[in-house]
């Protein structure tokens, strides 16, 4: 009987090398005949691929000489900051925000820029400027942003502003001491408004976030039993 074989599995046949020569040339003509046909079409692909890939090489260089050049600019302005020159800066860091506005620098100049604004005394100028980076305060510059920004309520009279940035730092910040000073400002905060109670509950928080042996922890202690006196 037949032995059952698989389809395909039969002795295969010997391959002649003529007629695989034939078709190697068969398919090098016509594929040379395609790009013939096609040459215009391809020259487009050729030119934009190069150019593509250039303009990929020189954006990439363009940002980062941006870059090193805004970092460089914003040194120099922060440092006139500290000789004084605080009004020729001010109208320099708008400057400066026009030119880098695209960079990682950015927002670190609108943060000097609502420094000097507060300094100056111009509080509605720069709470308009630090409002967008005070968004998130997870962020190291979204905390500084959000705590100047709660002075420059508390200053305009915004207190509710001020308060609601005082709790989503002691909530969301990241750093151990920016929660600590967040919630020393909402006690103080609440205090004033007359919210002994609300004082008394930041003073509690705060009191078991931190360390027993925290240099702060004795005075912390005394303005707790002084709202815990007057939320009677």
């Amino acid at each position: 009987m037949a032995k059952y074989r698989k389809p395909g599995s039969g002795p295969r046949r010997p391959v002649n090398p003529a007629e695989q020569e034939d078709v190697f040339v068969a398919k090098t003509l016509e594929a040379t005949q395609w790009a013939q046909r096609n040459r215009p079409i391809l020259t487009l692909a050729v030119i934009v691929l190069v150019l593509g890939t250039g303009a990929f090489i020189y954006y990439g260089r363009y940002r980062n000489t941006l870059e090193v050049t805004a970092a460089g600019q914003l040194e120099q302005l922060q440092q006139r900051l500290e000789t004084g020159d605080v009004a020729a800066v001010r109208a320099d860091l708008n400057l400066y925000l026009e030119r880098f506005a695209s960079t990682s620098f950015a927002d670190d100049a609108r943060l000097t820029l609502g420094q000097v604004l507060a300094t100056e005394g111009d509080r509605a100028g720069a709470a308009a400027i630090l409002e967008p980076l005070a968004g998130d305060v997870g962020d190291p510059l979204g905390a500084q942003a959000a705590v100047l920004l709660a002075a420059v309520s508390e200053d305009m009279g915004d207190l509710e502003v001020a308060e609601g940035l005082y709790e989503r730092l002691a909530d969301r910040a990241r750093l151990d001491f920016q929660r600590k000073e967040a919630l020393v400002d909402l006690a103080r905060l609440r205090r004033h408004r007359g919210d002994h109670a609300g004082a008394l509950a930041a003073y509690d928080r705060l009191l078991d976030e931190i360390d027993e042996e925290d240099p702060d922890r004795a005075r912390i202690e005394m303005w707790r039993s002084e709202a815990a006196e007057r939320a009677r």
